[in-house]
């Protein structure tokens, strides 16, 4: 690939690691979080597909695309031995790319990744297998609903700040979706980032795969959920205790699925003193 992936560099000393952020996120919107980790890492954070320049949906066939590329990137910046962090759909993706290349990661730190109960998966796959019309998640049409352009930024912030999926943000957090969740729009205004149609596709093909690839997994591993979470749910926590059970789960209270928004300090806090007793 002669395209280089694109990313982002936080600086900081210490240990390289590498962010691998969540569906429909840029890694900007994450800057709490980000900028906490610098004081125990090296931190880098990958643009996945939907934010590279004319990357089409069409191209997204399962989320193995998205844990191929962070393997290209790591490649590419001769990357080896860093711990891999991922949240949600970067969750996903970091953990096939540890299971398929281990040399590129001395740890793992999984936040809330899309781990989906296995009843649910099979009844994914019972779909598939018989060539029925693929599973719409209702995520899907609430992405390709989604409102994505406005005036100017303030229009934004005064449409998104009500939504109770940014209720425990902070002020702070929530700017920090607007400035880098949004981007300038060629006729004026702006315009979602991570485009509603790769929201969608990205959706639409849920990793069915992923218990599969857990027992694999031979780096040290921290796991987070968020109590709240409405996509880890305690079913899916508790096969993944049984299948990793050697890995460190932490549970963090009062937060959603959006927990390195909501608790950027904590989150961080959490997974340097993990890695300082390693």
């Amino acid at each position: 690939m002669s395209f280089m992936i694109p990313f982002h560099d936080y600086g900081g000393r210490g240990p390289m690691l590498h962010f691998a952020h969540a569906n429909a996120y840029p890694p900007g919107s994450y800057r709490l979080f980000l900028n906490a980790l610098p004081r125990n890492f090296q931190v880098l954070a990958v643009k996945h597909r939907p934010l590279w320049p004319a990357a089409q949906p069409e191209e997204m066939k399962s989320w193995h695309r998205i844990a191929e590329d962070l393997i290209t990137f790591f490649d590419q910046q001769n990357l080896r031995g860093v711990i891999g962090v991922g949240h949600s759909l970067g969750g996903v993706a970091t953990m096939i790319a540890a299971a398929k290349r281990p040399e590129l990661f001395s740890h793992l730190v999984l936040i809330d990744p899309v781990f989906l109960a296995p009843h649910l998966l099979a009844v994914v796959e019972e779909r598939v297998k018989n060539q029925e019309e693929p599973f719409e998640f209702p995520l899907v049409a609430v992405a390709q609903k989604r409102r994505d352009w406005w005036s100017s930024r303030a229009a934004a912030y005064e449409h998104l700040r009500p939504k109770p999926v940014f209720a425990r943000f902070s002020d702070e957090a929530m700017w920090d979706f607007i400035n880098y969740g949004l981007a300038d729009d060629a006729n004026g205004g702006v315009h979602l980032a991570f485009p509603k149609a790769w929201e969608a596709q990205i959706y639409r093909m849920p990793p069915t795969y992923v218990w599969e690839y857990v027992p694999q997994i031979s780096q040290p591993t921290l796991a987070i959920r968020a109590a709240n979470s409405d996509t880890l749910f305690p079913l899916a926590w508790e096969h993944w205790q049984k299948l990793q059970p050697h890995a460190t789960f932490m549970e963090i209270p009062d937060c959603s699925h959006l927990l390195t928004m909501e608790k950027p300090e904590p989150v961080a806090s959490l997974i340097a003193r993990w890695a300082k007793d390693l």
